[in-house]
């Protein structure tokens, strides 16, 4: 059963069905056609953390575990919390797939994290610490660490990147055809996690990035759309079909075989606590 604690109502809690509402019904797609970190990343944040398989993992804004399941490997327990019922139900069903017993998933947003979670060797989260309020959770962070524990905020950035590529932009002249927004999640987030992080109590920062390919058909492209908050297909309603058409017609003029190259940055942010 879905181990998830019970969210208490507060003065923050508009904002927090808000963003969870954002993300409602695109676990299926987030968990099919997202990218999946590179292996080269997670066994850079692993060494630079020193990690040997003991200690706690905590992981921010979990969504279906793509960054919690590839790091649970180098911890005893591993804990995963997000505000989406969507995607916790999605990363519980693969938990109990792959019989992983040390994983845990719980309902909650990072402002709300408590010393009733325990302490952690690691805190990291992956394309998410952006939605939150980062001078907030910072420091609750911190206070959950043991002494010269870390946490690392790893991503990729948005499959578009800068627009620059002939399908990218292809893509993109579909998007402002249907939705009245651009379709980067993470713009105007305000300051870089690293100044923030500068200004906080956390010593030591490193920053990183790894730089890769990856191969995109016209169905993983629309579904990575899905995705993300900005291109929900439930904001589309009955025009999805119609959405889908002109992307495939666009894409198609681009590249008859229907097959694209995304340009991937991995990137990390690590900071340890004295």
């Amino acid at each position: 059963m879905l181990r998830l604690t019970l969210k208490k109502m507060g003065d923050s809690v508009k904002n927090t069905l808000h963003f969870r509402e954002l993300f409602d019904g695109t676990a299926y797609y987030y968990l099919k056609y997202r990218g999946q970190y590179s292996r080269q990343l997670i066994q850079l944040v692993a060494g630079i953390c020193g990690l040997d398989g003991k200690g706690r993992l905590l992981d921010l804004g979990c969504g279906t575990g793509k960054l919690t399941f590839p790091m649970a490997d180098y911890f005893e327990e591993a804990v995963g919390i997000d505000i989406s019922l969507d995607m916790l139900q999605s990363a519980q069903s693969q938990t109990e797939l792959l019989g992983a017993k040390k994983m845990k998933w719980f309902r909650m947003s990072s402002e709300e994290i408590k010393p009733e979670l325990g302490s952690f060797r690691l805190i990291t989260s992956g394309d998410a610490f952006h939605w939150m309020d980062r001078e907030k959770v910072l420091p609750l962070c911190y206070d959950r660490l043991i002494p010269g524990g870390a946490i690392a905020l790893v991503g990729q950035g948005h499959m578009l990147g800068d627009r620059s590529l002939p399908w990218q932009k292809a893509v993109q002249s579909v998007i402002d055809k249907f939705f009245d927004h651009s379709a980067d999640e993470a713009k105007n987030f305000g300051a870089p996690h690293e100044k923030l992080i500068e200004r906080s109590s956390f010593k030591e920062m490193k920053i990183g990035k790894i730089h890769s390919v990856r191969k995109r058909d016209i169905q993983s492209i629309i579904g990575y759309l899905y995705s993300t908050s900005t291109c929900n297909k439930v904001l589309l309603g009955d025009r999805s079909l119609q959405f889908e058409r002109d992307l495939h017609d666009a894409l198609r003029s681009v590249s008859a075989s229907g097959e694209f190259e995304e340009p991937v940055t991995d990137y990390y942010i690590i900071a340890f606590k004295k």
